[in-house]
């Protein structure tokens, strides 16, 4: 009698436990978090070519005098973004250059 009351309380333990980890739902939910970052990066990197488009614009508009100062702005603008949408890889990728 006491074996058919200890299988009877592992079932019900059993029934109360968490379901089994779900290897699809497991992908799905960093295959997400990929696509998210991803997006990221992109809309910063799309943000930091529309300003370099709109300094040189601007560059050509005032003309040659103001070329050198607008190209430095525009370096300036593009280094930015790339550290925007890299800033979280930047120190693996610089890991990897190093000797």
């Amino acid at each position: 009698m006491s074996e058919d009351k200890d299988v009877r309380i592992v079932d019900l333990l059993n029934a109360d436990a968490p379901p089994r980890r779900d290897p699809l739902f497991r992908v799905s939910v960093l295959e997400r978090r990929e696509h998210r970052r991803f997006q990221r990066r992109l809309y910063t990197m799309l943000a930091g070519a529309l300003l370099i488009i709109l300094v040189s614009t601007f560059a050509i508009r005032i003309g040659a005098g103001g070329l050198g100062t607008m190209g430095a702005l525009v370096v300036g603008a593009a280094l930015a973004s790339a550290y925007l949408a890299f800033r979280r890889s930047l120190p693996q990728i610089l890991r990897r250059f190093s000797i």
